[in-house]
């Protein structure tokens, strides 16, 4: 900091700036930031094109189809996706990448890899009723994103997923948008306690509560937004919420209870007006335990017969493509002797007892 040095660049990246020693940020030393956004549909387009280059792709597979489904993901993530497929494809000595196994890359990487089930068929039913309130409070909030598939298949370290897929590019989220995403997450334990009662509401709702109350949390302390008429114009860290009032605390805590409990009512509601689809997508659920989003639409209008022959088509279409991309074949390893114990001795052949002969 004290000598004129010339031809060296010093260049440090980093995910939370916030965190960096004011020290090293002031003039003079670390003073200029480059900000590197998460990348938008033509960036994610190049990346996936930059890293399937180097791989070996159906002919079927669009990358454009994939580039959109992938809103908010990081070139890293793109790039996960590709190997874990190519990996997969190489371990069953496909000659190139089918669409399918694009797919399960994907959700792999959204929501974790799918384990065997090990639940009761008590517990697959509470889990069915719990992810079919999600995905019906999802169809009927038009400020949610939509779904792109519900399971209750464990996929990491949840028991059952319903995940959704952004539309657009989001730079930014309206009131409305947050309370249907606040709905969204309050569906599951809304379903469970109109079928089951309150009594029987299973603790699989904590991390649907935990992020709730983060959002609603984030919403009153950091975007000045309420249930109530009356919003608190103010931005607070979690620090300057410490040293806040014990009536200050109180307001917000006031405040992000009462975008909860809206939000509940509201799920609860939409729910009980819509009893009769949650029970034909729990049915569903518990009968083809993954649905897509076209699936879920059968499931809802009550067709859940046309999902079997959807996924026979399907089925078909994914032979076809295997069949397409063929497996490599290779030549069966040679037999290896079994080494012997040069210390134990090898026992001759011996002969075969006389048998007795007749009188």
């Amino acid at each position: 900091g004290f000598e004129n040095n010339t031809g060296v660049v010093v260049i440090c990246a980093t995910n939370f700036p916030e965190s960096l020693d004011k020290a090293l940020t002031r003039p003079g030393r670390l003073d200029r930031q480059i900000v590197v956004p998460i990348p938008d549909l033509k960036g994610r387009m190049e990346i996936l094109e930059m890293y399937a280059a180097k791989l070996v792709l159906d002919d079927k597979v669009n990358l454009k189809t994939l580039a959109r489904r992938t809103a908010g993901m990081t070139g890293a993530d793109l790039a996960n996706i590709l190997n874990i497929a190519a990996v997969r494809s190489s371990a069953e000595n496909l000659r190139c990448i089918p669409t399918k196994y694009l797919e399960e890359a994907f959700d792999r990487v959204v929501v974790g890899l799918e384990r065997r089930n090990p639940m009761s068929e008590q517990e697959k039913k509470l889990t069915a009723y719990h992810e079919g309130g999600h995905t019906l409070v999802s169809i009927g909030n038009s400020g949610a994103d939509p779904v792109h598939k519900a399971t209750i298949m464990p996929r990491g370290n949840a028991l059952g997923v319903t995940w959704s897929i952004p539309e657009r590019e989001k730079y930014s989220e309206r009131l409305f948008e947050l309370q249907a995403r606040l709905r969204v997450l309050m569906g599951g334990k809304a379903a469970e306690e109109l079928i089951f009662g309150p009594e029987n509401v299973t603790a699989g709702c904590t991390s649907d509560l935990r992020q709730a109350t983060g959002l609603a949390r984030r919403m009153v302390m950091n975007f000045g937004m309420s249930a109530q008429q009356q919003s608190g114009l103010l931005s607070l860290d979690v620090d300057e919420y410490a040293v806040l009032s014990d009536q200050a605390k109180h307001e917000i805590d006031e405040k992000t209870q009462s975008l909860l409990t809206d939000a509940y009512s509201h799920a609860a509601e939409y729910l009980r007006s819509h009893e009769e689809q949650l029970h034909r997508l729990a049915q569903a659920l518990i009968e083809f335990e993954t649905l897509s989003a076209e699936e879920i639409k059968l499931a809802v209008e009550g067709r859940a017969t046309s999902i079997t022959e959807l996924r026979q088509r399907e089925e078909e279409n994914t032979k076809r493509e295997l069949a397409n991309c063929g497996a490599t074949t290779k030549a069966p390893p040679a037999p290896r002797a079994r080494p012997r114990d040069k210390k134990a001795p090898v026992a001759a052949p011996q002969a075969p007892a006389a048998e007795p002969a007749e009188e």
